[in-house]
């Protein structure tokens, strides 16, 4: 495999744009699952779920579309020292400002899961997902649009997970319900190196197509 295309095990990039060097893990109240869908893990081998979990010290990834039976899931909504919510938005959804300061007394962790993949996956996963479906849900008090660049996002709303578990960090401290955490930033840090990478690319495969255009214009022969 040439050496431009070898991969990192880690990040699951290819070598030349690994993002390890700039990961610096750090750890949360909250406590994050990150569900991801599993076209999500086949075709996005470097999405932000992966890189979520990597900069999340208290944080897991599960792969699957349907978690009602998943042992480790179940386990973490059961678990008595846990508050469970999904990060989902709806006209029931709470935020942490709603939520108001006594929602998680001394003791017990906020655990959010965070579905990761597309937004027609994400609401097949919450179909199918009996167990999660059925846990309160969580949402953002502020409106954010994403920076994903160089992705379409199918409404003005919708963030990366990276972007989502960010600003659901940054409105926990704002509430109350986390003490300020600097460290955070590095998650936005990953994220736009991420972008950037890709942006560059993007550039240089269109300034490619261009210039093969320009020769095949000088190179095609007079027709009659």
């Amino acid at each position: 495999m040439p050496e431009h295309r070898e991969e990192c095990y880690t990040c699951r990039r290819v070598k030349a744009n690994c993002l390890c060097g700039s990961i610096k893990p750090f750890n949360t109240r909250l406590r994050f699952v990150i569900l991801m869908h599993e076209d999500e893990a086949k075709r996005q081998r470097t999405g932000t779920g992966r890189l979520s979990r990597l900069c999340l010290t208290n944080s897991e990834l599960i792969i699957g579309n349907d978690f009602t039976l998943d042992a480790r899931v179940n386990a973490l909504i059961k678990d008595p020292a846990c508050a469970p919510f999904v990060l989902y938005p709806g006209p029931k959804a709470a935020n942490f400002q709603t939520l108001g300061k006594d929602a998680f007394p001394p003791g017990k962790t906020p655990l959010i899961f965070v579905i990761d993949g597309t937004w027609r996956s994400a609401k097949s996963i919450l179909h199918k997902s009996k167990n999660v479906s059925a846990l309160p849900r969580l949402s953002f008090a502020g409106n954010y649009l994403s920076q994903f660049k160089f992705k379409k996002q199918p409404l003005p709303h919708c963030v990366s997970t990276i972007e989502a578990i960010y600003h659901l960090c940054q409105e926990a401290e704002t509430a109350g319900h986390d003490e300020p955490r600097p460290q955070k930033e590095v998650l936005l840090t990953v994220f736009q190196k991420m972008v950037d990478t890709q942006l560059r690319y993007s550039r240089e495969l269109h300034r490619r197509r261009e210039e093969n255009q320009k020769k095949e214009r000088t190179s095609r022969p007079v027709g009659k």
